[in-house]
């Protein structure tokens, strides 16, 4: 009997309220898991059910305080009227920012500068020089004759991505001269399929453009100085042949 009234009155009563939850840990959590800075409602709708039924602005005032403590930080708004917090500061933000840009193709930092929002675009060139100088963010060669600045991307660059251009302005300039694609194409693997072909280095290359071109500076001349005596003795013979004609002596020319 006496045991029975001692465990009654050591059990816990079905009507004592649960051990409060910790707000500041619960927003921790919230924040944590999530992959952006979130506004305060979006906070409040992902917090335990418990945490829920606060009011927003009570919720407000919790998480300005825990970024004016340095354990949250406190972002621009954006899209919202509504303040918003994350627990990882502006450049970690910014990295994802330009990351999810350059996710779909490469783009210019001119091009890269527009996708992202006002707030973000002061301390953009900075992070992105970092991830370029940590390989993460990766420069590319800009596409021959266009004017547009260096691609950049979260990959390297890919040479095919290069060659498809050049290929199809290779193939349309020899289509003009009356060759059709199926031969192109077949000649190009053949080409590329010979274990002895290498491309001509531009300065060789060169080399025999200057070469050809002295070479047929050369054959000018040689036909210009093979003509020229003839065409000059011409008018002295026929000179001659008149002073014979008429007697006049040589001494008097």
């Amino acid at each position: 009997m006496s045991s029975s009234v001692e465990h009654a009155q050591t059990a816990p009563s079905s009507s004592e309220p649960a051990p409060s939850l910790d707000l500041n840990s619960a927003i921790r959590q919230v924040l944590a898991a999530s992959d952006e800075p979130m506004t305060v409602s979006k906070i409040k709708a992902a917090l335990p059910p418990a945490l829920r039924q606060m009011a927003q602005e009570d919720l407000n005032q919790a998480l300005r305080q825990e970024a004016a403590a340095n354990r949250l930080f406190e972002y621009p708004k954006y899209r919202s009227q509504q303040d918003r917090f994350w627990d990882r500061p502006m450049p970690v933000h910014i990295v994802q920012l330009l990351r999810s840009a350059l996710e779909e193709r490469p783009l210019t930092w001119t091009e890269l500068r527009r996708k992202l929002p006002g707030y973000a675009q002061e301390k953009a060139e900075e992070v992105l020089e970092l991830q370029i100088q940590e390989k993460l963010i990766h420069r590319h060669p800009r596409q021959p004759g266009k004017r547009a600045g260096e691609p950049l991307g979260i990959r390297p660059a890919d040479p095919k991505d290069y060659l498809r251009e050049e290929l199809s302005d290779l193939f349309n300039r020899m289509e003009k001269l009356g060759f059709m694609i199926p031969q192109i194409r077949a000649a190009a693997l053949e080409v590329l399929h010979d274990e002895e072909w290498a491309p001509t280095p531009p300065e060789a290359k060169r080399r025999k453009e200057v070469d050809a071109e002295k070479s047929g500076e050369t054959t000018s001349e040689s036909r210009a100085s093979n003509t020229a005596p003839a065409e000059v003795a011409a008018p002295s013979q026929h000179v001659a042949a008149s002073r014979e004609e008429t007697g006049v002596p040589h001494s008097f020319s």
